[in-house]
């Protein structure tokens, strides 16, 4: 017979916290300007956040190549709401990040998460194969024949600023107006998803430069955290 607890306690795990955007890359002109107030240290791993609490533990990947590492958020700190985290160069060079397009995705993790216990198991596992596997035959190739390289065209990134989805043709084409005529910002588009869903959005933009005038503008509107999207990718 087993019996079980009426009020037993269920731990409820934190929800996990996921973005994606652009980096701010250190640089001690960042800190002479007071972009940020902390100087860093750009041959380390550590971040800085608008909200993490300082010692949280993030992933932080390039999509664009698939590349990712890990780092803790060393401090709380408001920066422009355009880029999503502060990083450093090491971190830069490691994802091999586009310096014009620094565009990452970032996740909360835990050190108990599933994920990595299975990454370090599945590394420790290929270790003792590798090790332990019996040499069966040896194959010479013949490295004077040249083989043909297979070149793969890497998609270039392109990004819009969504601004809402309106229920309404006639609301999303009265903000349209709106932004061409009152505050003379153009490249503002409507792309119709459904029967009764209409978004609002700025672009596309071939480089994360040619997006950052418009975005601080809009800031200065008043229109903050808004979602950039890659469109390419």
């Amino acid at each position: 017979m087993k019996i079980i607890k009426k009020h037993s306690k269920v731990k409820v795990r934190e929800p996990t916290y996921s973005s994606k955007g652009f980096a701010l890359i250190y640089e001690d002109s960042i800190f002479e300007r007071k972009i940020v107030n902390k100087k860093l240290n750009n041959d380390q791993n550590y971040v800085l956040h608008s909200f993490l609490k300082n010692n949280t533990l993030v992933g932080i990947s390039n999509p664009f190549n698939s590349k990712s590492l890990t780092a803790k958020v060393r401090k709380t700190y408001k920066y422009p709401s355009i880029y999503n985290i502060v990083i450093t160069k090491k971190m830069a060079d490691n994802l091999d990040l586009d310096i014009n397009n620094p565009y990452v995705e970032v996740l909360t993790i835990k050190k108990n998460d599933k994920f990595i216990a299975k990454e370090a198991s599945i590394f420790e596992e290929e270790k003792n194969v590798a090790n332990k596997a019996p040499v069966t035959s040896i194959n010479i190739n013949d490295l004077s024949v040249s083989t043909p390289k297979i070149e793969v065209k890497k998609k270039k990134p392109t990004y819009i600023i969504n601004i809402a989805e309106f229920y309404f043709l006639e609301s999303a084409e009265a903000v349209k107006n709106r932004f061409e005529k009152k505050v003379n910002l153009e490249n503002i588009k409507i792309k119709k998803i459904s029967k009764n869903k209409f978004k609002v959005y700025f672009g596309p933009y071939a480089s994360f430069n040619s997006m950052k005038e418009t975005y601080f503008s809009l800031n200065e509107l008043g229109f903050e955290n808004l979602d950039i999207i890659n469109t390419n990718k």
